[in-house]
């Protein structure tokens, strides 16, 4: 039963009732989002890329000139996506973008031209996944959790590890038995039949719209042991931020100068990683197996950091994160292959694999939930340009040397500068703080 005692609640409750937040509904649901947007595509796409150059004849560059466009139209679209995050909820934003998703993926499936390829991917990542997925999942689930935040974002972003893992085999045999046209399509239908009806059934905006705090209710014992009141409400201990004075800050810039070098190893960690094993001579099913274990590997180190930052400061275990990260890409380079596989899933996998988890933590934990959408949003168009330019760089560099060892290996040091400046990037300090 639950009571109001002098604007607080009152819950009395035997020692047998169970407490169960909605919250962790909503991260379930930002698994499933995280899963489809890694799996159907995101995080995968690697594995399509050398059956449609065999096919269509196309060069490794034009290939991730589709990337390289859905970078642009990320950056475009996120500010927009962010408000819209914050001002409607996840709920019209992630439909929306099922059905671009879903639609997008089922066209590629005729793609003839590369121009095609690129503006239909560029749709299918910028509304379709940003939206599902990668932009919405992190801001949503920052909204319902503070206390519990790591863990509640490592969960729920395991589903973009556990995406990639479980699709990685089935997406390089369906390709092998059905071709790559066919699993375009089959992929975009599983998008909308699986996403549809979980977002418009479960997903809410926030807590408070629900009556609920972040985290559920903090419950305190009084004296007499007879009842528990809620603690003041987590959202009223946040400091809260606009856009407008979170970009005003010097700790903003800072992380967009750190960030931005430190998401350099991506390319090797994810999108490159299947053609570098390839080129060193793997075979293209063995490439998607080392490919799953990456993954595998991701997903554990998203929970190993996500609980870490409840107990050390979060840009302290981003800093140590990027620094196994960006060593692990090194030696991929300069250890010779077959040996070079094990120390990069163990430094850029297994403890360098939770940048996905860390960054919205960091920006919700500094500048607070009323905004993180658009601050988050506002922040892909300048963290963009490094992934936008850094993999037209290495796939160009590979055309036309047949290598990937020199540009790894320099995005690996860049990671490594990111990583100290990192350590600079203190809790800024509100005006308002009350």
């Amino acid at each position: 039963m639950l009571v109001k005692v002098q604007g607080k609640e009152t819950v009395f409750f035997n020692k047998f009732t169970f407490h169960f937040y909605y919250g962790w509904i909503i991260a379930a649901v930002v698994f499933l989002a995280e899963f489809t947007t890694s799996g159907m595509g995101g995080s995968t796409i690697s594995l399509f890329f050398e059956p449609m150059r065999q096919s269509l004849g196309w060069s490794l560059t034009a290939l991730v000139g589709a990337v390289s466009a859905q970078n642009i139209a990320g950056m475009i679209t996120a500010p927009f996506i962010g408000i819209l995050l914050d001002k409607y909820g996840a709920r019209p934003v992630m439909f929306f973008g099922a059905i671009f998703a879903g639609i997008g993926l089922l066209l590629l499936a005729g793609v003839n031209h590369i121009w095609q390829f690129w503006i239909l991917y560029a749709v299918v990542a910028a509304l379709g996944m940003n939206e599902l997925g990668r932009l919405s999942g992190p801001v949503v689930v920052a909204k319902w959790f503070v206390k519990r935040r790591g863990r509640a974002m490592a969960f729920a972003m395991a589903g973009n590890g556990a995406g990639a893992m479980v699709m990685s085999p089935v997406i390089a045999l369906l390709i092998l038995d059905v071709g790559w046209r066919f699993t375009w399509a089959l992929l975009g239908i599983i998008t909308l039949v699986v996403m549809i009806p979980p977002v418009l059934i479960f997903m809410k905006r926030q807590p408070e719209d629900i009556g609920l705090n972040p985290d559920g209710e903090e419950l305190i014992g009084n004296n007499n042991h007879d009842s528990l009141i809620t603690e003041k409400s987590l959202s009223d201990q946040e400091v809260q931020w606009s856009v407008k004075d979170a970009l005003k800050s010097k700790t903003m810039w800072i992380l967009v100068f750190s960030l931005s070098l430190m998401n350099l190893p991506v390319i090797p960690l994810v999108l490159l990683q299947v053609p570098f094993f390839i080129n060193e001579g793997m075979s293209e099913q063995m490439a998607s197996v080392i490919f799953s274990l990456s993954w595998i590997a991701f997903t554990i180190s998203r929970f190993i950091w996500g609980f870490a930052t409840e107990r050390i400061p979060v840009r302290i275990c981003l800093s140590a994160m990027a620094l196994f990260r960006s060593i692990g890409v090194i030696l991929l380079v300069i250890v010779p292959y077959p040996y070079n596989i094990f120390p990069f899933l163990l430094l850029s996998g297994l403890l360098g694999g939770a940048m996905t988890i860390l960054m919205p933590i960091l920006f919700a934990t500094y500048f607070g939930r009323a905004s993180t959408g658009g601050i988050q949003g506002s922040m892909r168009p300048l963290l963009g340009v490094s992934q936008l330019l850094g993999p037209i760089i290495v796939s160009w560099y590979f055309d036309q040397t047949g290598s990937f060892n020199i540009p790894f290996f320099v995005a690996g040091v860049l990671g490594l500068v990111g990583t100290a400046t990192t350590l600079l990037a203190k809790p800024p300090v509100h005006n308002n703080k009350g």
